[in-house]
């Protein structure tokens, strides 16, 4: 009896040492379950993220082609501009200075051109640099051809690269308004 008494006991406390290990198994695999569960989670959010960088990186790509598309279309519209502006630029207008308003009574008119080619060879981009190279027209009241030529040097003399290119007599009315009264 002793015998069976010692057996059952056996019994007992295998069974009692497989339920501890089927408890702690069991906590074990819950923990696993969880742990997939959340795994699982957090890759259906990593997924969803992915998507939606996707079609973001897909919209931004659209976008960039279209900006794209936008500043090569600008370029040329600044091109042909830039184009227009230096054919106006190019066109040289009809202006005439006054290089001094004094006259006496026995004074003409005297149309003198000066140049200055340097301020081109020193900073070409100056915006009267092509202007003063092809010559700023002057009215200049004087008694001869002389006399305009020398008031327009004794003006400019100071400044280093003015020169006098030429000096002619005003033919036309300059003060009248008019085009057509001229040409008349």
């Amino acid at each position: 009896m002793m015998l069976n008494f010692i057996i059952i006991l056996a019994i007992i406390a295998i069974g009692a040492w497989l339920s501890n290990i089927l408890l702690v198994v069991e906590s074990r695999v819950s923990q696993t379950r969880n742990r997939v569960r959340g795994a699982r989670g957090t890759v259906d959010k990593l997924d969803h993220a992915i998507r939606r960088l996707r079609r973001d990186e897909e919209k931004l790509h659209e976008e960039i082609e279209t900006l794209m598309r936008e500043t090569l279309e600008l370029r040329r519209d600044q091109t042909e501009v830039q184009n227009r502006l230096a054919a106006a630029q190019s066109k040289r207008r009809p202006q005439i200075l006054i290089l001094t308003d004094r006259r006496n009574p026995n004074d003409k008119e005297w149309l003198v051109t000066v140049v200055n080619p340097q301020i081109g060879e020193i900073d070409a981009g100056h915006p009267l640099a092509s202007e003063w190279a092809r010559g700023r027209d002057y009215l200049v009241w004087a008694e001869s051809e002389r006399d305009a030529s020398e008031r327009a040097n004794r003006r400019f003399s100071a400044r280093p690269g003015y020169q006098v290119k030429s000096v002619a007599p005003v033919k036309t009315d300059l003060y009248s308004s008019n085009p057509a009264k001229t040409a008349a």
